[in-house]
């Protein structure tokens, strides 16, 4: 295994950074060493493509080569901006990227499967230099990737496997909330009972299914568009529609927000579960404590917005919603030390295409037509 210390002084010397990462648990030892340290500056975006943008940004001002530390799920994320704006415009970037599922299918999550298994058809593909790291030898492909960077004016790649990094534990900065994630979400399925529920990838999923299985739209990957699924399922049905969301995800597309039309989608009730942490990953910090979700929900035309910090007030608001049928925006402010109350992975139990399934069962219309399969 690696030690972070060593890996940054190479780095350092190699004339790379910032880190501009959006996180995966296959970086935590190393991303927890930079947060403790502070050797190379850590910038946190909400997601991959703006790490691109941001990236760019940097090199464009500085002539200095950036690291962008993305899972491989991420570095589809940064395709657009890879093809029109980096090499487009000659503009290097030191990708670290992680290769969760590595062996394809059954290897990780389901969600990693595709990406795992042509992780390199995807990196030639796009013209991409690469090296898987190598203990090793990971001094000189940091060398000899960032001399191409420079020399060509293109992104590479340094590939990263799990257990890569030796142990780099950090003080959990624990918020000073009292209700827990599944505390909330507990509340919110035995008061809305009647509804159709989607629930984002990661803990509130887990959280949601392990509470109670019903055949909700359990999304375990494509982070950020749970929104976006119930702005398109709430247009075909009459039926209460609640949006379960955590704040790093609900903060990757907030174009979801933007897309939100009164008129046409009356019957959402989005929750924003926020931790302000990407628990799954490690525990390293969102953008959220600096967002005013209620202004933005209002902003983007929720007329019923909501912050709840207590139990209390959770339960007043369900209460409010389950007699009023409108669309309703609430924010909950919940613990980020939730360890001992992480639910069951829905995919040891179903597979996606019985997820979706379940799902479309909950509405009326021409099965002939449809896909179950």
């Amino acid at each position: 295994m690696i030690d972070s210390n060593d890996f940054t002084t190479h780095l350092i010397r190699n004339n790379l950074g910032p880190v501009v990462q959006v996180p995966c648990s296959y970086l935590k030892d190393f991303l927890n060493y930079l947060s403790d340290t502070k050797r190379v500056e850590l910038i946190n975006p909400a997601n991959e493509a703006l790490a691109m943008g941001i990236a760019s940004g940097y090199y464009l001002s500085t002539g200095k080569v950036p690291i962008v530390a993305i899972q491989n799920s991420g570095l589809m994320n940064t395709f657009n901006a890879l093809t029109s704006l980096n090499q487009m415009y000659n503009i290097p970037v030191f990708y670290l990227v992680t290769w969760r599922g590595e062996g394809g299918k059954g290897f990780d999550a389901p969600e990693h499967d595709i990406t795992g298994e042509k992780l390199e058809i995807f990196l030639q593909t796009f013209n991409l230099p690469y090296e898987v790291i190598d203990e090793r030898r990971y001094k000189d492909q940091i060398k000899n990737l960032s001399k191409l960077a420079r020399k060509t004016r293109r992104p590479v790649v340094l590939i990263v496997k799990r257990d890569t990094f030796q142990k780099h534990t950090v003080p959990l900065k624990t918020n000073n909330y009292k209700m827990s994630r599944f505390e909330a979400l507990k509340f919110i399925k035995e008061t809305l009972k009647d509804s159709i529920y989607i629930s984002s990838t990661g803990y509130p999923t887990r959280d949601s299914f392990t509470i109670k299985d019903t055949p909700d739209f359990y999304m375990v990957g494509s982070m950020g568009h749970a929104l976006a699924v119930a702005l398109g399922v709430s247009l075909n049905t009459k039926k209460r529609i609640v949006v379960l969301d955590g704040d790093g995800s609900s903060l990757m597309h907030l174009g979801g927000l933007a897309s939100f039309d009164p008129d046409y989608n009356k019957n959402i009730v989005y929750f924003i579960l926020d931790n302000e942490s990407y628990e799954s990953t490690g525990g390293q910090q969102t953008v959220s404590p600096k967002v005013d979700f209620v202004l933005l929900a209002k902003a983007f035309n929720f007329k019923n917005a909501y912050k709840v910090l207590s139990k209390k007030s959770l339960k007043r608001v369900l209460l409010n919603l389950y007699n009023v049928k409108e669309s309703a925006f609430v924010h909950v402010k919940v613990r980020n030390d939730n360890n001992n109350s992480i639910g069951k992975r829905v995919s040891d139990k179903y597979t996606c295409t019985q997820i979706k399934t379940r799902f479309m069962n909950n509405f009326n219309h021409d099965k002939k037509n449809l896909s179950f399969k």
